[in-house]
């Protein structure tokens, strides 16, 4: 088992502020919590399942979050506080261990994730637009058991869809979409090494890589917007 030092020191290699600077892009900003906790030894991570009655999203697995707002100070205030909406996890029941680089959703916006231990007994309380939640081993996105990829296409850049099955309780549940790939590189970030399935992953050059995108697609428009 991992402790908890020990991933703290790992994610903080790669804690950033880079998405301050992104408050401003016209698309919208927005951010998840990634809640980790200790089950029966291992290290989960915690995930909800989007209510049938949302507007978009429906019956999807995702972490707590949702869009920033002009009252938020920044992407933790955003993750804090959606959580707390949407599953009554108190904000400073939340350790923040880091935030990585944000990452573009389909819809346009970019996503931050902010990754913290909430406590191990952690009771949720979801509110309407929750329809389930649940905890899942964080090593499980490493393991090629129970994952299944396809290509898919973005703005005419081809990549990688990957999707994970877990059962828990009698239910059976599909991760996917960026859920899945944010779940995946912090999983890879912990425990310092690739997923059992695809290509090597270089997490300190893939990281680089999105930061360096960011600057020359996302930074460089919103400044020239400014002139």
């Amino acid at each position: 088992m991992v402790s908890r030092e020990l991933v703290r020191t790992r994610l903080q290699q790669y804690n950033t502020s880079d998405d301050d600077r992104y408050r401003g892009y016209p698309l919208g900003t927005a951010a998840v919590l990634v809640p980790l906790l200790y089950k029966d030894g291992d290290l989960h991570v915690l995930l909800n399942v989007r209510s049938t009655e949302v507007g978009s999203h429906q019956g999807e697995v995702c972490f707590p979050g949702g869009k920033s707002e002009a009252g938020d100070k920044d992407s933790i205030h955003t993750a804090l506080r959606e959580a707390e909406e949407e599953i009554g996890l108190r904000p400073e029941d939340v350790d923040i261990l880091g935030k990585i680089v944000p990452f573009p959703a389909k819809s346009g916006l970019l996503v931050t994730p902010v990754i913290g231990f909430i406590p191990d007994g952690f009771q949720p309380k979801p509110n309407d637009e929750v329809a389930d939640v649940f905890t899942m081993p964080l090593e499980k996105f490493l393991h090629e058991d129970e994952h299944t990829s396809r290509d898919t296409e973005w703005k005419g850049v081809t990549a990688v869809l990957h999707l994970f099955n877990y059962e828990d309780n009698g239910k059976t549940y599909v991760v996917w979409g960026l859920t899945a790939h944010v779940a995946l590189l912090v999983a890879s970030l912990v425990y310092e090494r690739s997923p059992e399935f695809g290509e090597t992953l270089d997490v300190k050059a893939y990281i680089e890589g999105v930061a360096q995108y960011l600057e020359q697609k996302v930074y460089a428009v919103m400044n020239s917007s400014k002139l």
